[in-house]
Order: C-alpha cells, then structure tokens, then sequence
C-alpha cells in the first residue's frame, strides 16, 4: 500500500455534526474519517459518473481522521505536524488547545428562528443554535492564521493511477452539513507521496501509529498509546479515556438508513499496552481501527 499526506485549506465555515443538546447543534472540532471518505467518494463519483458506486466506495477507505494545523503557509505545510488529539486531567485536547480554547478562536455560532408572517411573532419550537469552525482565527482576522487539514490515505497498488488522477493540487470537496448554503468547502493544498526505505514503513506514516498495510504500529518500547483513530471497543482492550457509539449512514438512498454501528474507544484516548499482538490486528478504516476478522 503507498501512502499519501493531504493537506487542505478551509475556504469556508464547516460544521462536522455532533451533539445535539436541546437548540444547540454542536460541531465537531476535528474531521472523522468517514466524513473525509464521503466527501472524496461524492467528489469522485461526481466526476466518473455514479456507475461504479460500490467500487468507489473501496476506493479511499483506508483513511486516517483529519486534524488541523495552523500558520504553515510558508513552507506549504510539508513538514507541520497537525494539532493531534489527547486528554489531560479529562479535558480534552488538540495539540496545546484546549478544546474550550480552540472553539474560543475559531468556532462561532449562528442563532435563528422561524416567524410567523401574520402573528409577526417568533414560531414555537423554532429557536437554533448552530456551531460552525471558521476558516481563520476570529481573534486576528488581519494576520495568516488560516485553518489547514492534515490527514493520511493510503492506496492498493491496483488503483493508485486512478486515485492520482482524481487527487490533483486545487481540488474542491464538501464536507460537513449545510453545504448547499456556503459552508463546508476544502482545497487540496499539497499532496506528498510518502516514500519508504528499504522496505520499511514511512516515518510519516509510523507517526500516525500504522503500518506499512494500514495496521497499527507499535514500537518495541511503547507501553502505552495515546488514539489517533477510534479503535473497536473490546474487554480484551485496557484504556483510560471515553467510548462513543459511532453509526455510519448510507446516504445514496432517499432516507438514509444506518449501514453500521460500533462502540469505539475514542481519540486522544489512552490504550495500555499489554498484549501487542491483539492490537496490531487492527485495521485503518475511514478514521477507525477495526479488528480483522
């Protein structure tokens, strides 16, 4: 498998759906694998035609979450690190923000509602909030501090021409919700090929904690493992984190239907590590370690 690191610019407010807590919808402060996957496999699909949708499907599933990554215009971002995920004293992080931090600079809010025309008074039940990341810090719109998103993919030898093909520099995707209204639009940036030697796995890619096949990597010393993705929740498994309940949805049908759903240990989580070799039998697919079967 040859893996590739892309990195895309935010042109617009995105909002990556969470929770929804009474008129509140929340956004996400990171990009889950699958809604990266979702977005390529439209983007895709909208330029061969939809007749190869299950093929597609297949064809960028071995991706990692997007996590962003600030001020690396200069150098094109080739060498930044993002803002990886982590808890500490159960608050949770990106980098050195703290989430409360990030969404202080870069998350904003819209709130509305509905009117009724003839009462001219606000309809009941309408009231919103509606969370959304910003393209660029909010507390210093003058300066060059604009949202990147960095991730990982990799691609079977069999189709790595085609992926190329399609994976050109000023490519646009959508991602999130509301992107009929504005919100959701990302740049491909830069595309870099990650090259072994020797036959080993990429530094790059050993820095998302996988394997030259997608599988987790372990180093000989480690003895504890702070999550990059979602990984298949398990008693065989010992961590110090949360565990969510994750669904994925089929979207090609008029009403979406749940294609599949899992309690995963969540990122920044920490995974002990006793038994390397239970945990190396997971699999990258689309932001989540799962167990081969």
């Amino acid at each position: 498998m040859k893996w590739y690191k892309l990195i895309f610019k935010q042109n617009q407010p995105i909002h990556i759906g969470s929770v929804k807590w009474g008129v509140i919808n929340e956004t996400e402060i990171f990009i889950p694998g699958w809604t990266m996957w979702g977005a390529l496999t439209n983007q895709f699909l909208r330029t061969i035609g939809f007749s190869e949708i299950e093929r597609a499907k297949k064809l960028f599933e071995h991706i990692t979450n997007f996590y962003p990554a600030v001020e690396c215009e200069k150098v094109r971002c080739s060498n930044t690190d993002p803002l990886f995920p982590k808890y500490e004293k159960g608050d949770f992080y990106l980098g050195d923000y703290p989430e409360e931090k990030f969404k202080f600079e870069f998350v904003d809010t819209i709130v509305s509602t509905a009117i009724e025309p003839l009462l001219r008074s606000t309809k009941d039940e309408s009231l919103h909030e509606f969370e959304f990341i910003l393209p660029k810090s909010k507390q210093d719109i003058s300066s060059s501090k604009q949202l990147y998103w960095i991730g990982l993919i990799g691609f079977e030898d069999d189709v790595i021409e085609k992926a190329k093909d399609f994976l050109k520099i000023s490519l646009k995707i959508y991602i999130g919700g509301d992107s009929k209204y504005g919100f959701g639009e990302l740049e491909l940036f830069s595309l870099d090929e990650l090259k072994s030697e020797g036959g080993n796995t990429p530094e790059e890619v050993k820095k998302w904690d996988l394997d030259e096949d997608g599988h987790l990597f372990l180093d000989d010393n480690d003895n504890s493992l702070i999550l990059k993705h979602f990984f298949e929740f398990s008693h065989e498994v010992r961590f110090e984190g949360e565990v969510k309940l994750l669904a994925e949805f089929d979207f090609t049908q008029n009403n979406p239907k749940v294609e599949n759903a899992g309690y995963f240990v969540n990122i920044g989580s920490q995974i002990i590590i006793d038994d390397k070799n239970i945990l190396k039998n997971h699999q990258l697919f689309k932001g989540k370690l799962i167990k081969n079967r």
